[in-house]
């Protein structure tokens, strides 16, 4: 019980964030659910809370495989989780487990209601912006005799599903962490307000829905040519980002009979949350800094090319989420951005497994 104490007071900001936010959401939502969509929270709920302990599952599993190569992978594996998710690391944990999903349920239902709240007039301002900022050129022409091959497009259609898979495991794998926890109260501080800032006001004000919905608001479409070659190199190569353009533009159309995930481009949450992640990364290796830097740039070129953001979405939510990041270091004190955060360093496993 103590350690439940202890660990709701280290989360009492991250508590004071979410819950006012998932209020407001219950008021715009129309008050309280029914029963059968509590029951698909509830659903949606479950998923958020597997999902990344699976990911982080799979690949330390893969790790294990690799470096240790024990007999008995199972009984390997069994007692070293067993060792890893004590009773005080779950304790720990748990306000954490329990507010993500309900912050990331609040966040959709902003973003469903953000045409509700705001027309979607923003596009052809964005779109003449970019033009302007880049040289009286749209981005995606510029990249297009770079990024423009099949095989390249599938490189950033796959990186940009991939940013869930990694999104959950870095997450989930904060959440557990118990070395760092001045990093892991600043990601997840950062993370929250990145999200209810940039995704849910900023999204509101410049309510767009971005080059790949382009036409379907304005009848001069400068980006028809760019999904026409997305759909050419669907027929090489699976471009997923067509399925699920497809399936949000359903959802809008049916004004939530058929779900409201939302449509929002203003700005991109994809690359705002690429870039925590890699300034995150360079707190713990510069290794890591590197690999997560790399994979923001993908996300950056994968937002422009495969038609879901303006470019100026992405650097918005790139410099959002570098401000978000910096206020919360400071906010959370001077070592949350000194240096001698690289005391640890280390990497989650050691030779020996999990380790604390």
């Amino acid at each position: 019980m103590n350690t439940l104490r202890a660990s709701l007071r280290t989360h009492r900001a991250l508590l004071l964030i979410v819950l006012p936010y998932a209020a407001a959401a219950t008021l715009l939502a129309g008050g309280l659910p029914s029963a059968s969509e509590i029951l698909n929270v509830l659903a949606g709920f479950l998923v958020a809370i597997l999902t990344g302990p699976v990911f982080i599952l799979c690949g330390y599993t893969i790790h294990v495989m690799v470096v240790h190569r024990p007999h008995r992978l199972c009984h390997y594996l069994y007692h070293d989780l067993r060792r890893y998710l004590s009773n005080e690391r779950l304790l720990h944990a748990l306000p954490a487990l329990l507010l993500i999903p309900v912050f990331a349920s609040s966040f959709t239902v902003f973003k469903g209601a953000i045409p509700r709240l705001h027309p979607y007039t923003w596009d052809v301002t964005l779109s003449a912006w970019d033009v302007a900022l880049h040289g009286g050129m749209a981005p995606w022409e510029r990249l297009q005799p770079l990024l423009g091959h099949p095989l390249v497009t599938g490189l950033l259609n796959f990186s940009y599903h991939f940013w869930f898979f990694l999104f959950y495991a870095i997450l989930y794998w904060l959440i557990l962490d118990t070395r760092r926890p001045l990093l892991r109260m600043q990601f997840l501080l950062s993370f929250a307000l990145t999200w209810i800032v940039l995704g849910s006001i900023l999204a509101v004000l410049f309510a767009s829905v971005g080059p790949c919905y382009y036409g379907h608001f304005h009848s001069n479409d400068p980006y028809a040519p760019l999904m026409a070659y997305l759909h050419d190199a669907n027929q090489h190569i699976p471009v997923w980002a067509l399925q699920v353009q497809d399936m949000l533009w359903q959802g809008y159309q049916s004004k939530g009979a058929n779900g409201e995930l939302g449509i929002s481009a203003m700005p991109s949450m994809h690359v705002a949350t690429a870039v925590l992640m890699a300034i995150m990364g360079w707190k713990v290796s510069r290794a890591a800094g590197i690999a997560l830097s790399a994979f923001a740039v993908l996300i950056l070129l994968g937002s422009i090319h495969l038609g879901w953001h303006y470019a100026l979405d992405g650097y918005v939510g790139a410099t959002g989420a570098a401000l978000v990041w910096r206020l919360v270091g400071r906010l959370l004190g001077s070592q949350a951005t000194a240096p001698a955060m690289h005391v640890a360093t280390a990497p989650c496993m050691s030779k020996e497994g999990l380790t604390s």
